[in-house]
């Protein structure tokens, strides 16, 4: 294998539905069905580098949406031989608490994050407009300490953060949403699309900050992805573990190799 290998961990999971988290699922008049959801971090590693694309949360510490906990991202990262410390580079797809629960880890990391973003939810957590929301002070505090400690990248447009490794700022499911695409080859949608569903027909999820933006990201995905041949990789599609192997040794249950 060349270039970076990308492995995806699965630290929780759920089952849902099609009409419970595709916007408007009734107006395609299809039948309903079942989704496997599973609730991941990205690791970005060769000889010389070892990248996050967001950290995952401590599920036990507070049920959001009925997550069933699988691995916690520290006890994955040690099956993986990671130490947070050692971690260069964590870009945080957006802020909401399944994605930046665990930056903390992190404290030697640069942490890539969008403008909007940054701009969106302290601006809520300055205003103290948070309660109910998919993001918590508690986590925004490790974006702060980044900030505080010169960590802190914000981008506003298309930014290679490390060799190989470029993100897209596409919004729509929060304001400051962004892809990742690996060498050309691997497109990570994170919550830009959660489920294969979505990029095939460019449905928009049920939970966005701009709707419009949203359609206009799925249509940028598979756009991009016809020009540079790139593999789409939806954020929390449980169907990615069958199309893609497990890794071999003992992440096996928990962690599948993307390329």
């Amino acid at each position: 294998m060349s270039g970076l290998e990308v492995v995806q961990v699965r630290y929780g999971e759920r089952v849902t539905t099609k009409s419970a988290v595709l916007h408007d699922y009734a107006s395609y008049g299809l039948p309903d069905g079942d989704l496997r959801m599973d609730y991941n971090f990205w690791v970005l590693r060769d000889g010389s580098r070892t990248m996050l694309l967001d950290t995952g949360y401590d599920i036990g510490a507070r049920d959001w949406l009925g997550e069933q906990p699988v691995i916690p991202t520290a006890d994955a990262l040690a099956l993986l031989g990671i130490d947070p410390l050692d971690v260069s580079t964590v870009i945080t797809s957006h802020f909401h608490y399944d994605h930046i629960g665990h930056l903390g880890l992190f404290r030697n990391a640069e942490v890539v994050a969008g403008v909007a973003e940054y701009d969106y939810w302290f601006g809520k957590w300055h205003r103290a407009e948070l309660d109910g929301e998919f993001a918590t002070a508690g986590h925004l505090e490790a974006v702060r300490l980044a900030e505080r400690e010169g960590r802190l990248k914000l981008v506003s447009e298309e930014t290679e953060v490390s060799p190989g490794v470029t993100v897209h700022p596409v919004g729509g499911h929060s304001p400051g949403e962004l892809l990742t695409v690996v060498e050309e080859r691997l497109i990570m949608a994170a919550d830009a699309a959660h489920f294969y569903e979505q990029i095939e027909n460019e449905w928009p999820f049920f939970a966005f900050t701009d709707l419009g933006e949203m359609r206009r990201a799925l249509t940028f995905i598979n756009r991009l992805a016809a020009e540079t041949g790139a593999t789409v990789i939806p954020g929390h599609d449980g169907r990615v573990r069958d199309r893609f192997p497990a890794l071999a040794g003992p992440a096996a249950g928990v962690a599948t190799v993307l390329g």
